[in-house]
Parts: structure tokens; sequence; C-alpha cells
């Protein structure tokens, strides 16, 4: 993992470049009093006119871009598109499976739950054994089973539960309720034992990420994340390997820390609301480059390391007691479980396949994790919007992209996330609703002329990685699309 680090520091100063030294008073988490996010009673004003094409104000912030309506590339499907009435089937839609959800669909979720425990236990019987043909006798059983379980169980058990699908079918109290679910030292290590903390997902993820979704201000938002990248004068095979890179750690090396900062704004706005001022940020991040707005650059390792030189240690002690009980269950306890009961070499070889798992977990999360919302033919936004208006409903559609689907199998090893257009525009149902509805999502679509993106998910890994390394721009819906314009920028070559 420290070699995996190492290899990774030119990454890390394109996301995440040091910032000036700050000691802070670290606030220790709180709990919120509520888990939905405070854009819901506080919004933005929303921006009007989006399927009017004479009503594209530039943002104050944008320094580039069409300086005329002449030079706007406005596609046919928005000047004909009826969003009223595309926004009537969809709400008639969502009313439906809202209303049948039940105790199928938490059968369901216990049912797909089972599927990770059996994973995860043929994954520890066979992590004892090496393989001498592989690379460090890794066992590719082992790692594949171990990986995939602790994949599932974040991408599709703690996401969907934390989200609040299961909600109003099993009541408050449950552990499927969101507010019970993975809280507290013991209930994180039995229901989501990862290297996030699940109150900061709650925030990053469940909040930010999907109300304000494709903007400056969206933490997963590729294009603002990668600018450094993008902008950087390397060859582009160099710019792959370091987003490779990044794949094999992502999730600790970006995920972790940057949720953790995204937690403590949030926490330092509502305390402030109150007059308490005690809270303070450890992640102190400098502005984002690019024109995303009054955004600051997602935190990582790289940050908290730098930092520790400068013998500033609050971002260290933040992310410590943050990814400690990950660490600890599984390269500390595990194979010291194995060495009690087996011996020294069992034990070695245990560990080899948790260390293989890692990485294999990260990568595939990596794959059907980021390119949700990446490629040249999906929308970012520079404009807010009101949720649950037929704009939001919009914009969860041409904002995100589907993979295959269809199929408890086919589903699972996508992690449920290749409904992710259902998904964003109902973020609070169950897996198995948008398993059913979405050919039904994807016919109104079509109905009405709204465009509708399903591809193989290697297919958006590679149109995802080429917004990555800067050999495309994603659609820029304020600009018309401006397609012809973006694409004189830079030369066509992936």
């Amino acid at each position: 993992m420290v070699m995996m680090l190492a290899a990774a520091l030119p990454l890390a100063s394109a996301f995440a470049p040091s910032a000036g030294l700050h000691m802070v008073k670290l606030g220790s988490p709180r709990g919120l009093s509520s888990r939905r996010h405070a854009r819901l009673t506080e919004l933005k004003a929303s921006f009007t006119g989006l399927a009017d094409t004479k009503n594209y104000p530039l943002a104050p912030t944008v320094t580039t871009g069409p300086k005329s309506e002449s030079e706007f590339t406005v596609p046919e499907w928005r000047k004909k598109v009826d969003l009223k009435a595309w926004g009537a089937e969809i709400r008639a839609l969502e009313k439906r499976y809202r209303n049948g959800q039940g105790e199928e669909d938490v059968k369901h979720l216990n049912k797909m739950l089972n599927w990770t425990y059996i994973l995860y236990a043929i994954g520890l019987a066979t992590a004892g054994f090496s393989v001498a043909a592989m690379p460090f006798g890794v066992n590719p059983i082992s790692a594949f089973c171990l990986s995939t379980a602790i994949c599932m169980r974040w991408t599709m058990i703690g996401h969907h539960v934390c989200h609040g699908g299961y909600n109003a079918q099993v009541g408050i109290g449950h552990r499927f309720h969101r507010s019970t679910f993975a809280r507290g030292p013991v209930a994180r290590f039995m229901d989501w034992c990862d290297w996030m903390l699940p109150e900061a997902w709650d925030v990053e993820h469940n909040a930010l990420h999907h109300y304000e979704l494709g903007e400056g201000s969206d933490p997963d938002l590729l294009e603002r994340n990668a600018h450094n990248v993008r902008i950087a004068n390397r060859p582009k095979f160099m710019k792959y390997m370091e987003m490779f890179t990044l794949a094999v750690m992502w999730k600790w090396f970006y995920y972790a820390p940057n949720t953790l900062k995204e937690m403590y704004d949030r926490q330092i706005k509502l305390a402030a609301k109150k007059g308490d001022t005690s809270i303070k940020q450890p992640f102190e991040m400098p502005k984002a480059p690019g024109d995303f707005g009054d955004v600051t650059k997602a935190a990582t390792i790289k940050h908290a390391i730098s930092e520790m030189f400068k013998l500033n240690f609050r971002p260290a002690s933040a992310l410590f007691s943050c990814l400690a009980p990950y660490f600890t269950a599984h390269f500390i306890i595990t194979p010291l479980i194995f060495y009690v009961l087996f011996g020294h070499t069992v034990a070695m070889a245990a560990l080899v396949n948790l260390a293989a798992a890692e990485i294999l977990t990260n990568v595939h999360s990596f794959l059907i994790v980021v390119p949700n919302h990446a490629g040249e033919d999906v929308y970012r936004f520079k404009t807010p919007v009101k949720v649950k208006t037929d704009d939001f409903y919009l914009r969860a559609v041409i904002g995100s992209a589907n993979f295959r689907t269809g199929g408890n199998v086919n589903d699972f090893m996508h992690g449920w996330l290749n409904y992710q257009i259902e998904h964003h525009m109902f973020a609070d149902m169950s897996m198995l609703s948008y398993q059913r509805m979405a050919p039904e999502v994807k016919a109104i679509c079509e109905k009405h002329g709204v465009p509708y993106v399903q591809e193989n998910v290697f297919e958006r890994l590679r149109k995802t990685l080429q917004i990555g390394v800067g050999s495309r721009d994603m659609l820029v819906y304020e600009y018309g699309d401006a397609k012809p314009w973006m694409n004189e920028l830079k030369p066509a070559s992936a």
C-alpha cells in the first residue's frame, strides 16, 4: 500500500495541491440532527428556461465559452421536448412504483446481502491457500470473492440503505433504516465495514452529489477533480497511468478523506447557525482550479501527509479515526486469527490475498462508480436547480449513464449502479424497484426525445478516462452543448 501511495504522488499533486499551514481545532464528528440534506430546506434559486435556448446567460465566473447565441449548438431534442408532459409521466411512474414497494423489496435486499455473505465466506475459507503460479502466491478465487463481497456491501447494501430506500418498509429502529444502519462502532463493523465513515458518506454522496449533480459543487464531478491532469503538459499515456493508479487505491486515497472534508464543512455551517464556532475544518484546501465556481479542491491522503511535515497533524488525526476500523479488521485482526489457528505460513497467505482483494475491490468499484456521470455525451451544469422539479428529473437523466441492466447476477456484479438514471431520479427507492422500472423510464424518455445514455460498462469507462485525461469534454447545458466550439480547443485524438 505504501508503494502504491508513492507511485501516485504525481496524481496526488493534481488532485490535492498542498495548502498552507493551518493549525486548526478539530471538532469531533457530530451526528447530524437530520440526514436529509440541508439543501432541501435552503434551496438555491431555480434555473429556469432549461428548454428555452434564449435563456442561457453565462455564469459570472465563466471566462471562456460561447460569447453569443450564434455560437450555441442546441440539439433538436432540447428545442422540441415538452418538459412538463415528460415530467408528468415520470412522476406517475414514480408514484406507482413507490406505492408498490413492500415486503418483497426487503426480501430481495436480504437475498443480495446473503450473496455477499456467501462470497465473503468462500474468500475467507480459501484465503490461507497460495497459488504458486500466481504473483506473490495470490489465490484468485479468494481475492475475487473477497473483493466482490466488499464492493457489493458498499455499492448495493450500504448505498441504497443509507439513501433510505427501505425506510418505509422497515420502520425506525430497524437495521435497514437509514438512521440506524452502520451507526456506531459495532453497527459500522457489522453493517458496512469500509474505509469511509458512513456519516461522512451521507453528506458527500447522499446530499451534495445527488442534489447538486454535475454542478461545480458536486464533489464527484470528474472534470473538476481531474482538472490539473486534464490540462497538464504530459504525454497522454502518463495521464492514463495516473488514472489507473488512482483506480487501484481511490477508496482510501480519495473517497475517505474527501467525504470527511465535506462532512466537516456541513457541520461547521450547521453549527454556525447556532452561534457555535468550535468546529474547525481539518482539511483546509485551496480553491479548485478551473471554472467551477467557489469550491475547494478535493481532499486526499496526500494532503494529510504533506501537512504532517508542517507539524499540522489535524488532517492525519481525522483520517486515522476514519481508516483505522477497516484497516484493523482486514489487515490485522483477520490475518492474526489465521496465525493463531494455522500458523505463520497460512497467515501470510491470507494477508497476501486480503491485499490482492483490496486492490481488486478498488478497481471494481472505480469501474462501476466513476463512469456513471462522465463522458462526452453526458451533461454537467453551471446553475443550480430546485429539487423534485421537472428540471431536476431531467438533469438526473442527461447527467447520468446506465450500464447493461437486467437479471440479478448482472445487476449484482454492477453493484446495482447500472441503474444510475433511475437512482438519481428517485434516490430513496429499492434496488428491486429500479430493476423493474428501468425499461419504462427508458421508454418514456424515448417517447419524448430525452436522451437516455446506456452502454456497456467498459465503453463507459473508456469515455470516462477520455474526460479524465482531457481528450474530451463533457457537455455543458448552459452553453447549449457547444460541442463544435469545445472540440476546437483540443485535438480530436483520444
